[in-house]
């Protein structure tokens, strides 16, 4: 399922994968020759089975309407909060990844025909980057980060 724009009805499901298709297609997997065919780099939900590191989840972490259209109007302003979830085997890994992620999202706003605007992603913001590590030097090494978009559903 490709999504090329998000949709009022469907605007949350909409945005998880158009954001997990773009982060497929322009971020650089460390392992793309070694990972098992089964296993996906970037994928929409917290692995609940062995995986190989390292990976990216995306996840909804909150929805607010901060305002609606008007009178008479039934449309909302929306901010849709989005957990993009970094897992790496080293601290280095982590952060060229995170790297990656926040350029790409932040320089793929504008753009008319593949950018989140074009897609219904308005107002892109990172909220916050905070690093979790397991302990030991085997421990994985994660980066918490929230961004949130601005949709109109009218």
């Amino acid at each position: 399922m490709s999504i090329v724009s998000v949709s009022g009805a469907t605007f949350l499901a909409d945005s998880i994968i158009l954001i997990r298709d773009k982060l497929l297609t322009n971020i650089t997997d460390p392992l793309t020759a070694s990972r098992p065919a089964t296993e996906k780099f970037v994928m929409t939900s917290y692995p609940q089975r062995a995986v190989t590191y390292p990976l990216i989840t995306i996840v909804d972490r909150n929805i607010s309407q901060p305002q609606r259209l008007g009178m008479g109007s039934e449309g909302t302003v929306l901010t849709i909060t989005l957990e993009i979830r970094i897992w790496a085997r080293n601290v280095r890994e982590r952060d060229e990844l995170f790297d990656q992620v926040y350029t790409y999202l932040k320089g793929n706003q504008l753009d008319a025909t593949t950018g989140l605007v074009a897609s219904n992603l308005n107002n892109f913001k990172l909220n916050s980057a905070i690093n979790i590590s397991e302990d030991g030097e085997q421990g994985i090494k994660s980066k918490v980060c929230e961004f949130s978009f601005l949709f109109i559903n009218n």
